[in-house]
């Protein structure tokens, strides 16, 4: 995708209530929720994961 730090920042930062598609629990732990969001981007629509594990916040970018 060609994003660097900064540029997933920004995408994170610009998320809106449009670009939410659903939350879900991990396969590892059903006690563990993921928003998951599909923004467009200057590469295309992506699929973002937020997981949020012993306060450390962990994002997932992967093309669509």
């Amino acid at each position: 995708m060609g994003f660097d730090f900064n540029d997933m920042i920004e995408v994170i930062r610009a998320l809106a209530p449009k670009d939410f598609y659903k939350s879900m629990t991990t396969h590892a732990d059903h006690r563990v929720w993921q928003d998951v969001y599909q923004p467009t981007t200057s590469a295309g629509p992506v699929y973002l994961k937020l997981t949020v594990i012993d306060d450390v916040l962990v994002v997932s970018f992967k093309e669509l």
